[in-house]
């Protein structure tokens, strides 16, 4: 990927969180609050389907990479590298809630990811069902004229990748142990494949309704169009191949720059604004030129290179004070608790 060079002090980020994964006690408490009122609660349940590993599995590349702080600003470098596709943005402009109800839209994206990493496989495939009804009704015309509608493969894919790559570039910038080399192309493969599950071709009912199916499924028994026809990426080098074939669409309007003005000023806690900058900072600063460029917001390479580093200081800093996930601490429990059978 075109992103800036990741910082040089990763092995100090992974010493500092070697000496304290369960965070600062008073720190962790006030972080978390904040981090609950943008984010939601945990999104998945500890006692549910109890020894299901979900659509990843513990100790996956999924769940190294979307358990991370720099997850939070990959998920804002995604908004971003989402807005820059025009179609992609004209639905979210004419259907989404994000003036009316912003942390409410935040919540539910934020939970999609959330579940789809480390949710049982049913809350998975319950979640993107749900995601799924929702784009029937997204459909429309974009202001230069182009029809849109949300389940074309075209627009499901870019807003897969553009997530997928944004986590990516997040980790290997800010994470003390990024997931690099055969690990991030599981990386890849595993968001591919929960992507696949928002194509209507894919029967989720049945799936829901089999438990061996749902086996079948976690075993990549089952076909999956988008992914088996190359649509979706199943490496890092696809990855990149596919988000540069989306160049020439790329591109802002009024409806884009509307947008950013509010990624710019959202109504969050007070508490957070001052970090939410330094990491949008951070999310702009690691976008491709291409993507700058795009969103007009192209500037000189050394100013990216600080709003990087800055990123990485405050993440180190959320890191030590958070300590491990609680959502991944719940999924490790449900993972590692026996199955109901065998419980009975």
């Amino acid at each position: 990927m075109s992103a800036p060079p990741a910082p040089a002090d990763h092995p100090t980020r992974a010493t500092l969180a070697r000496l304290m994964p369960s965070g600062v006690p008073v720190l962790r408490a006030a972080v978390r609050r904040t981090l609950t009122r943008m984010f939601g609660p945990p999104p998945i349940e500890a006692t549910a389907e109890p020894g299901d590993p979900g659509l990843t599995g513990a100790g996956s590349p999924s769940w190294r990479v979307i358990g991370e702080p720099a997850a939070i600003a990959g998920g804002l470098r995604g908004l971003l590298v989402q807005v820059s596709h025009p179609l992609a943005m004209a639905g979210v402009a004419d259907h989404s809630a994000f003036r009316d109800d912003p942390l409410g839209r935040l919540q539910r994206t934020s939970a999609y990811v959330t579940v789809t990493t480390f949710g049982s496989t049913r809350e998975a495939l319950m979640i993107s069902r749900r995601v799924r009804a929702v784009h029937p009704r997204v459909v429309g015309t974009a202001p230069d004229g182009r029809a849109y509608r949300a389940d074309d493969p075209r627009l499901l894919t870019w807003v897969a990748v553009a997530l997928t790559s944004s986590f990516l570039a997040a980790d290997r910038l800010w994470a003390p142990h990024p997931v690099l080399g055969a690990d991030a192309d599981r990386f890849v493969l595993e968001q591919s494949r929960i992507a696949a599950l928002l194509d209507p071709r894919v029967d989720l009912d049945e799936l829901l309704a089999d438990d061996t199916a749902q086996q079948e499924l976690r075993s990549h028994r089952i076909p999956l169009p988008m992914l088996d026809d190359g649509t979706l990426p199943r490496t890092a080098a696809e990855l990149d191949a596919v988000l540069t074939s989306y160049d020439r669409e790329l591109g802002i309007n009024h409806q884009g720059r509307d947008a950013l003005h509010f990624l710019a000023t959202p109504p969050i806690p007070r508490s957070a604004r001052g970090g939410y900058r330094i990491l949008l900072a951070g999310a702009i600063g690691s976008l491709t030129p291409v993507q700058q460029r795009a969103l007009e917001l192209a500037r000189p390479a050394v100013r990216n290179r600080r709003a990087v580093a800055r990123t990485g200081a405050a993440l180190t800093v959320m890191r030590l004070s958070t300590g491990t996930s609680p959502t991944r601490t719940a999924a490790e429990a449900r993972v590692t608790a026996p199955p109901a059978s065998s419980a009975a």
